[in-house]
Protein backbone atom coordinates (compact mmCIF):
# COMPACT_ATOMS: atom_id res chain seq x y z
CA UNK A 1 0.00 0.00 0.00
CA UNK A 2 1.25 3.19 -1.20
CA UNK A 3 1.80 6.22 2.35
CA UNK A 4 -0.12 8.65 0.40
CA UNK A 5 -3.12 8.13 2.45
CA UNK A 6 -3.20 11.06 4.92
CA UNK A 7 -4.95 10.75 8.05
CA UNK A 8 -6.24 13.53 10.20
CA UNK A 9 -5.57 12.78 13.66
CA UNK A 10 -7.50 16.11 15.02
CA UNK A 11 -10.79 14.64 13.27
CA UNK A 12 -10.33 11.64 14.17
CA UNK A 13 -9.69 12.34 17.75
CA UNK A 14 -12.51 14.87 18.23
CA UNK A 15 -15.42 13.18 15.70
CA UNK A 16 -18.69 12.39 17.39
CA UNK A 17 -18.33 8.90 16.38
CA UNK A 18 -15.25 8.20 18.72
CA UNK A 19 -16.89 6.21 21.48
CA UNK A 20 -18.33 3.88 19.24
CA UNK A 21 -14.52 3.06 17.25
CA UNK A 22 -13.15 3.36 20.54
CA UNK A 23 -16.01 0.42 21.81
CA UNK A 24 -15.02 -1.44 18.30
CA UNK A 25 -11.32 -2.04 19.02
CA UNK A 26 -12.07 -3.98 22.03
CA UNK A 27 -11.29 -1.71 25.21
CA UNK A 28 -13.07 -2.64 28.08
CA UNK A 29 -15.34 -0.11 29.28
CA UNK A 30 -12.31 1.76 31.99
CA UNK A 31 -10.20 1.62 29.32
CA UNK A 32 -12.56 3.31 27.04
CA UNK A 33 -12.74 6.02 29.37
CA UNK A 34 -9.20 6.34 29.30
CA UNK A 35 -8.66 6.82 25.74
CA UNK A 36 -11.32 9.13 25.05
CA UNK A 37 -9.96 11.58 27.66
CA UNK A 38 -6.43 10.90 26.41
CA UNK A 39 -7.68 11.83 22.91
CA UNK A 40 -9.80 15.35 24.48
CA UNK A 41 -6.31 15.98 26.61
CA UNK A 42 -4.11 15.60 23.58
CA UNK A 43 -6.00 18.15 20.99
CA UNK A 44 -5.20 20.94 23.38
CA UNK A 45 -1.53 20.22 23.25
CA UNK A 46 -0.04 21.08 19.52
CA UNK A 47 3.23 20.03 19.37
CA UNK A 48 2.01 16.13 20.70
CA UNK A 49 -0.69 16.19 18.30
CA UNK A 50 2.33 17.42 15.59
CA UNK A 51 4.00 14.04 16.50
CA UNK A 52 0.71 12.03 16.25
CA UNK A 53 0.36 13.53 12.35
CA UNK A 54 3.83 12.30 11.84
CA UNK A 55 3.56 8.69 13.09
CA UNK A 56 0.07 8.40 11.76
CA UNK A 57 2.21 8.87 8.39
CA UNK A 58 4.58 6.22 9.21
CA UNK A 59 1.89 3.83 10.15
CA UNK A 60 -0.14 4.38 6.82
CA UNK A 61 3.31 3.92 4.76
CA UNK A 62 3.67 0.47 5.81
CA UNK A 63 0.18 -1.18 5.59
CA UNK A 64 0.17 -3.41 3.24
CA UNK A 65 4.58 -3.68 3.09
CA UNK A 66 5.63 -7.59 3.55
CA UNK A 67 7.14 -8.92 5.45
CA UNK A 68 6.18 -7.16 8.55
CA UNK A 69 8.96 -6.13 10.67
CA UNK A 70 9.46 -4.88 13.92
CA UNK A 71 7.21 -1.34 14.39
CA UNK A 72 9.67 0.55 17.05
CA UNK A 73 10.65 3.29 14.83
CA UNK A 74 7.23 4.61 13.84
CA UNK A 75 7.50 6.01 17.42
CA UNK A 76 10.77 7.55 17.57
CA UNK A 77 9.65 11.31 18.55
CA UNK A 78 7.29 10.26 21.01
CA UNK A 79 7.54 10.52 24.75
CA UNK A 80 7.75 7.62 26.87
CA UNK A 81 4.08 7.76 28.55
CA UNK A 82 2.94 4.46 28.70
CA UNK A 83 2.13 4.19 25.28
CA UNK A 84 -0.53 6.51 25.40
CA UNK A 85 0.43 8.42 22.23
CA UNK A 86 1.41 5.47 20.44
CA UNK A 87 -2.59 4.14 21.25
CA UNK A 88 -4.28 7.21 20.21
CA UNK A 89 -2.26 7.10 16.71
CA UNK A 90 -3.05 3.75 16.38
CA UNK A 91 -6.72 4.49 17.13
CA UNK A 92 -6.77 7.14 14.38
CA UNK A 93 -5.15 5.20 11.74
CA UNK A 94 -7.40 2.09 12.48
CA UNK A 95 -9.59 3.29 9.68
CA UNK A 96 -7.11 3.06 7.08
CA UNK A 97 -6.27 -0.60 8.17
CA UNK A 98 -9.77 -1.85 7.89
CA UNK A 99 -9.75 0.25 4.47
CA UNK A 100 -6.57 -2.26 3.35
CA UNK A 101 -8.84 -5.56 5.24
CA UNK A 102 -11.72 -4.61 2.78
CA UNK A 103 -9.85 -3.98 -0.65
CA UNK A 104 -8.57 -7.67 0.58
CA UNK A 105 -11.95 -8.88 0.72
CA UNK A 106 -11.39 -9.97 4.20
CA UNK A 107 -15.13 -10.41 5.80
CA UNK A 108 -15.65 -7.26 8.05
CA UNK A 109 -15.85 -9.66 11.38
CA UNK A 110 -12.40 -10.88 10.30
CA UNK A 111 -11.17 -7.37 10.59
CA UNK A 112 -12.84 -6.57 13.46
CA UNK A 113 -11.33 -9.35 15.65
CA UNK A 114 -8.03 -8.14 14.20
CA UNK A 115 -8.26 -4.97 15.56
CA UNK A 116 -9.94 -5.55 18.40
CA UNK A 117 -6.09 -6.16 19.71
CA UNK A 118 -5.64 -3.10 19.85
CA UNK A 119 -7.74 -3.09 22.97
CA UNK A 120 -6.73 -6.59 24.42
CA UNK A 121 -3.24 -5.63 24.67
CA UNK A 122 -4.36 -2.51 26.80
CA UNK A 123 -6.24 -4.98 28.74
CA UNK A 124 -2.93 -6.74 29.14
CA UNK A 125 -1.06 -3.66 30.04
CA UNK A 126 -3.30 -2.97 32.87
CA UNK A 127 -3.52 -6.53 34.10
CA UNK A 128 0.55 -6.43 34.07
CA UNK A 129 1.50 -2.80 35.45
CA UNK A 130 -1.57 -1.25 37.23
CA UNK A 131 -2.48 1.03 35.13
CA UNK A 132 -3.87 2.32 31.72
CA UNK A 133 -1.13 1.86 28.68
CA UNK A 134 0.17 0.19 26.07
CA UNK A 135 3.38 -1.30 25.99
CA UNK A 136 3.20 -3.37 23.09
CA UNK A 137 2.69 -0.60 20.71
CA UNK A 138 6.07 -1.91 18.48
CA UNK A 139 3.94 -5.65 18.07
CA UNK A 140 0.77 -3.04 16.87
CA UNK A 141 2.36 -0.72 14.34
CA UNK A 142 4.81 -3.74 13.13
CA UNK A 143 2.38 -6.86 12.88
CA UNK A 144 -1.43 -5.69 13.36
CA UNK A 145 -1.88 -2.77 11.35
CA UNK A 146 0.66 -3.74 9.02
CA UNK A 147 -2.39 -5.42 7.43
CA UNK A 148 -0.11 -9.04 7.42
CA UNK A 149 -1.72 -10.58 10.65
CA UNK A 150 -5.21 -11.92 11.16
CA UNK A 151 -7.06 -13.01 13.72
CA UNK A 152 -8.94 -16.18 12.86
CA UNK A 153 -10.89 -17.48 15.81
CA UNK A 154 -8.69 -18.48 18.91
CA UNK A 155 -5.03 -17.54 17.14
CA UNK A 156 -3.83 -14.89 15.53
CA UNK A 157 -1.50 -15.51 11.90
CA UNK A 158 0.40 -13.23 9.68
CA UNK A 159 2.91 -13.76 7.14
CA UNK A 160 6.43 -13.80 7.17
CA UNK A 161 10.03 -14.72 5.33
CA UNK A 162 10.79 -17.70 7.31
CA UNK A 163 14.05 -19.82 7.02
CA UNK A 164 13.15 -23.81 5.81
CA UNK A 165 13.57 -26.39 8.66
CA UNK A 166 16.43 -28.05 6.93
CA UNK A 167 18.28 -24.44 6.43
CA UNK A 168 18.74 -24.13 2.99
CA UNK A 169 16.50 -21.05 2.41
CA UNK A 170 13.72 -19.06 3.21
CA UNK A 171 10.24 -19.05 2.83
CA UNK A 172 6.75 -17.70 3.26
CA UNK A 173 5.23 -19.26 6.26
CA UNK A 174 2.03 -18.40 8.87
CA UNK A 175 3.45 -17.22 11.97
CA UNK A 176 0.94 -18.50 14.81
CA UNK A 177 0.42 -15.87 17.67
CA UNK A 178 -1.42 -16.89 21.14
CA UNK A 179 -3.18 -13.70 22.76
CA UNK A 180 -4.07 -13.76 26.36
CA UNK A 181 -6.99 -14.93 27.65
CA UNK A 182 -9.21 -17.25 26.97
CA UNK A 183 -8.59 -21.31 26.76
CA UNK A 184 -6.20 -22.85 24.39
CA UNK A 185 -9.40 -25.38 23.54
CA UNK A 186 -7.96 -28.43 21.15
CA UNK A 187 -11.44 -27.91 19.78
CA UNK A 188 -10.37 -24.09 19.34
CA UNK A 189 -7.03 -24.36 18.02
CA UNK A 190 -8.40 -27.29 15.52
CA UNK A 191 -10.51 -24.44 13.95
CA UNK A 192 -8.16 -21.84 13.81
CA UNK A 193 -4.94 -24.07 11.95
CA UNK A 194 -7.81 -25.16 9.75
CA UNK A 195 -8.91 -21.77 8.62
CA UNK A 196 -5.93 -20.33 8.02
CA UNK A 197 -3.72 -21.69 4.92
CA UNK A 198 -7.33 -21.60 3.44
CA UNK A 199 -7.64 -17.45 4.30
CA UNK A 200 -4.35 -16.63 3.10
CA UNK A 201 -4.12 -18.35 0.15
CA UNK A 202 -7.72 -16.93 -0.78
CA UNK A 203 -6.96 -12.77 0.33
CA UNK A 204 -3.35 -13.15 0.23
CA UNK A 205 -2.95 -15.60 -3.44
CA UNK A 206 0.67 -14.08 -4.43
CA UNK A 207 2.65 -14.72 -1.50
CA UNK A 208 1.46 -18.73 -1.08
CA UNK A 209 2.49 -19.82 1.96
CA UNK A 210 4.29 -23.28 2.46
CA UNK A 211 3.79 -24.01 5.93
CA UNK A 212 2.25 -22.95 9.86
CA UNK A 213 5.11 -21.65 11.97
CA UNK A 214 5.43 -21.15 15.24
CA UNK A 215 7.92 -20.03 17.59
CA UNK A 216 6.96 -19.93 21.31
CA UNK A 217 7.71 -20.67 25.20
CA UNK A 218 4.96 -23.24 25.06
CA UNK A 219 6.50 -25.36 22.93
CA UNK A 220 8.92 -26.19 24.97
CA UNK A 221 9.02 -29.76 25.27
CA UNK A 222 8.65 -29.61 29.23
CA UNK A 223 5.39 -28.09 29.09
CA UNK A 224 4.07 -31.59 28.02
CA UNK A 225 5.38 -33.40 30.83
CA UNK A 226 5.10 -31.06 33.57
CA UNK A 227 1.06 -30.66 32.41
CA UNK A 228 -0.16 -33.66 31.04
CA UNK A 229 -3.56 -33.64 29.60
CA UNK A 230 -3.60 -30.18 29.66
CA UNK A 231 -4.38 -28.20 26.80
CA UNK A 232 -1.25 -26.71 26.76
CA UNK A 233 0.51 -29.87 26.26
CA UNK A 234 -1.74 -30.66 23.56
CA UNK A 235 -0.69 -27.41 21.58
CA UNK A 236 2.57 -27.99 22.50
CA UNK A 237 2.51 -31.44 21.07
CA UNK A 238 0.88 -30.09 17.68
CA UNK A 239 4.38 -28.90 16.59
CA UNK A 240 7.43 -30.13 14.77
CA UNK A 241 10.21 -28.46 16.85
CA UNK A 242 13.42 -27.46 15.30
CA UNK A 243 16.46 -25.30 15.34
CA UNK A 244 18.42 -23.40 17.85
CA UNK A 245 15.92 -22.92 20.91
CA UNK A 246 16.51 -19.33 22.33
CA UNK A 247 16.12 -18.12 26.73
CA UNK A 248 12.26 -18.21 27.09
CA UNK A 249 12.31 -16.88 31.12
CA UNK A 250 10.72 -13.72 29.92
CA UNK A 251 8.10 -15.20 27.85
CA UNK A 252 7.42 -17.56 30.61
CA UNK A 253 7.19 -14.75 33.06
CA UNK A 254 4.64 -12.83 31.61
CA UNK A 255 2.39 -15.08 30.01
CA UNK A 256 2.44 -17.22 33.26
CA UNK A 257 2.48 -14.67 35.96
CA UNK A 258 1.62 -11.07 33.95
CA UNK A 259 5.01 -9.78 35.36
CA UNK A 260 7.73 -7.79 33.15
CA UNK A 261 11.27 -6.72 34.39
CA UNK A 262 13.63 -7.90 36.92
CA UNK A 263 12.54 -10.86 39.02
CA UNK A 264 13.81 -13.52 41.62
CA UNK A 265 12.40 -16.14 39.45
CA UNK A 266 13.14 -19.14 41.88
CA UNK A 267 11.31 -16.78 44.74
CA UNK A 268 8.16 -16.28 42.57
CA UNK A 269 5.13 -17.55 44.18
CA UNK A 270 3.15 -19.63 42.13
CA UNK A 271 -0.56 -20.45 42.89
CA UNK A 272 -1.83 -22.17 39.88
CA UNK A 273 -0.69 -25.32 38.20
CA UNK A 274 0.54 -23.36 35.39
CA UNK A 275 2.44 -21.20 37.69
CA UNK A 276 3.85 -24.15 39.59
CA UNK A 277 5.32 -25.86 36.65
CA UNK A 278 7.36 -22.82 35.58
CA UNK A 279 8.40 -22.36 38.90
CA UNK A 280 9.35 -25.68 39.32
CA UNK A 281 12.13 -25.39 36.14
CA UNK A 282 13.40 -22.25 37.67
CA UNK A 283 13.77 -23.74 41.47
CA UNK A 284 15.95 -26.45 39.90
CA UNK A 285 17.97 -23.73 38.35
CA UNK A 286 17.26 -24.29 34.67
CA UNK A 287 15.66 -21.91 32.30
CA UNK A 288 12.19 -22.09 30.26
CA UNK A 289 13.09 -22.19 26.06
CA UNK A 290 11.60 -20.60 23.43
CA UNK A 291 11.53 -23.03 20.48
CA UNK A 292 10.66 -23.35 16.97
CA UNK A 293 8.27 -25.61 15.00
CA UNK A 294 6.06 -26.41 12.39
CA UNK A 295 3.14 -28.09 12.50
CA UNK A 296 3.74 -31.87 12.66
CA UNK A 297 2.30 -34.25 9.44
Amino acid sequence: MSGTTEVDVRAALAGGDLPQRVDALGFSADDAAEVRAAAAHVLGRPDDLAALEQAAGRLVARIGVLPPRNGADVWEGLPADDGVLPLLALLATAPVVAGFHASRGVPSDVSAATLADLGQQTRVHRLVHGRFGLGTHAWESGYVWSGALYRLGRLQFDLERRATVEGTGQEWVLSTHIPRGERLLPEDVDASLAAALPFFAEHFAEVPAQDVHCRSWMLDGRMSDLLPGSNLASFQQRWRTYGMPGLGDEDALFFGFARQGAADLQAVPAETSLQRAIASVWRSGNHWLVVDGRLAP
